[in-house]
């Protein structure tokens, strides 16, 4: 009878403790259960999620925020197709848009990779191929889903290196002129009218059209003449 009684007192005296620290844990409902995120990486879900699903990629792509990092990058693992943010590159990133370029791109990346070990070997050889087709395919992805592809100048001109050469092994990805230019010239020709967007009264676009007036006069020029040349062949 003791043993019982004593049993009795120990299974009385876990319950009230485990109560007490019940207790502790107050204006718990099911609005706030699941804040356990942080709003970094609730927003990185959030516009990647919506990429995906407005682009109806049928290929999983998981996607993490790399917290404490004071590294300004993100990348995707084209091994495992998962893409990381890394926490640095949220002091750059001023809305959205910019993220959505971010993450489209790195989409596009993991995408790609789906095509099996003979794409891999690929794009590990030729990486700077692979990230130049990334900022475009990155560019539909993110116009699809909603955002703004002036974003990807914006963003693309704050964060892009510009290495003294970019040939061979030295660089992995091209120079951040090259990829500025190429991706202006797919939204000048493929979406004008995101050229009058508010994005570009950006400090960032801005700085973008200074640093790159001669290019970007030059294949305006050439637009033009071709757009005279198809008119006066009819073919316009």
């Amino acid at each position: 009878m003791k043993k019982i009684l004593v049993l009795l007192g120990v299974l009385f005296i876990g319950t009230c403790s485990f109560a007490e620290e019940i207790m502790v844990i107050r204006n718990v409902n099911l609005n706030n259960f699941w804040k356990k995120k942080g709003i970094d990486e609730e927003k990185v879900l959030e516009v990647g999620q919506k990429i995906m699903t407005v682009n109806k990629i049928s290929k999983r792509v998981p996607i993490f925020v790399i917290n404490n990092s004071k590294n300004i990058n993100a990348s995707s693992n084209i091994y495992d197709k998962t893409v990381s943010i890394y926490s640095g590159m949220f002091l750059y990133i001023d809305n959205d848009d910019e993220l959505a370029y971010v993450i489209s791109h790195e989409i596009a990346h993991s995408v790609e990779a789906y095509g099996g070990m003979i794409k891999f070997m690929a794009m590990s050889a030729n990486s700077k191929k692979y990230e130049q087709k990334a900022d475009l395919n990155g560019i539909d992805y993110m116009v699809k889903a909603g955002y703004d592809p002036i974003a990807a100048i914006t963003i693309g001109n704050k964060i892009f290196g510009e290495p003294v050469w970019d040939w061979g092994y030295t660089y992995t990805h091209p120079k951040g002129s090259k990829r500025l230019m190429d991706m202006y010239k797919y939204i000048y020709v493929k979406y004008p009218k995101f050229l009058n967007s508010p994005l570009t009264l950006t400090p960032s676009y801005k700085n973008f059209l200074y640093s790159m007036n001669d290019d970007i006069i030059e294949f305006q020029q050439k637009q033009k003449r071709r757009r005279a040349k198809q008119i006066e062949n009819g073919t316009l």
